[in-house]
Formats: structure tokens, sequence, C-alpha cells
């Protein structure tokens, strides 16, 4: 990462293109980011801060500078911390999904955000992979928190009377996950 970037190159192109806005692509849903960050999993093979070089020419040509940050699907962070994952119907933890009501949204989702705009000055910020990415959580705090919000058993199977209350329930905390981070990123 880094290696083919150049100022001329990114000056050429803004030049040309004209745009309004430009979006780094700054974590994916493997979960490497695409700068030296402190606080998730850099990219192997960095050579160059690509992310700077782009601030840096944005700025001096007034385009802003977004970056694109895959949400709760983050692959790495689910394998340096499987307690973080998403877990279905039948116990087993997802190798992708972050779970809601776990700790990875104030643990790694805001901190690394917070720590990208504050290091390279960022306009925004797009996170991808969230609502057609998240699923239903089986997870014991899901369960948990089910209970406690309904005193009900969380259902184990579609044909549970609670099972349409459970899947509002997840609806209602991934919309609450997002609220949060979006709240604590715009403090």
């Amino acid at each position: 990462l880094g290696r083919d970037v150049s100022e001329e190159m990114i000056a050429s192109l803004l030049k040309r293109v004209k745009p309004d806005y430009v979006q780094y692509d700054c974590k994916g849903h493997p979960g490497w980011a695409g700068y030296a960050t402190r606080i998730g999993s850099p990219s192997p093979g960095i050579t160059r801060d690509s992310l700077a070089v782009w601030r840096k020419l944005t700025a001096a040509n007034n385009v802003s500078l977004y970056i694109h940050y895959s949400g709760i699907w983050d692959a790495r962070a689910i394998e340096l911390h499987p307690e973080w994952a998403l877990v279905d119907q039948k116990g087993r933890r997802d190798a992708n999904l972050a779970s809601p009501f776990g700790p990875y949204v104030d643990q790694l989702l805001i901190p690394q955000i917070k720590e990208a705009a504050d290091l390279y000055d960022l306009d925004g910020v797009w996170i991808d992979g969230e609502c057609w990415a998240i699923k239903p959580d089986f997870s014991d705090i899901a369960r948990e928190r089910f209970q406690q919000a309904t005193g009900k058993r969380a259902p184990d199977c579609p044909d549970d009377s609670t099972w349409g209350a459970y899947l509002e329930f997840n609806r209602q905390a991934f919309r609450d996950y997002i609220r949060h981070y979006c709240d604590e990123i715009h403090k």
C-alpha cells in the first residue's frame, strides 16, 4: 500500500476530475486498515502513508476527504476477539460479523474512526457493511438483554411466540448501535 501513490499523480487527477470529494478506502470487510493505525490492525505491506498524501493534496485543492470504513463486518477484529462475534441460532460465532451488543463499537470502531479523523483531518466517513450484513444475534448478552427488556425468554426457533419480538429487539439494538457511534463520533 502506498508504493504507487505520488503527489503528482493525485494532483493531476484532482485537476482533471475536479471532484467535490474523494473517498479513501480506509478499512474494508477483512478488517485491515490502510494506514498505520495504533488502535486496529494496519494492513501488512504499507510502504507509504497514502492517506496523508491524499489529505495533503485534497486540502491544497479544496476537495473534501472522506474514508470508507467497514463497520460491523470486520473479520480481523473477530479473529483477534472471537468473543465480539455475533452468534447464530445454533450458538456458532460468526467469522466476520461483530455483535451490536458487544464491545466492538467502543473498543475498535469509535476509537479507530476518531484516530483517523484526528490524524488526517477528515471531512467525513462512510460506514459500509452495516444494514445488509447484520443478522439477529443469539449471543448470551443479546438473550439476557431481551429477557431483561421483555420479561420473556429469547426464542430458539421461528415457531416460538417471541420470535417476532426478538427480531424487532435485534433491529432496535442495531439502530441503537448506529446512533451510539454517530453520537460519539460527532462529539
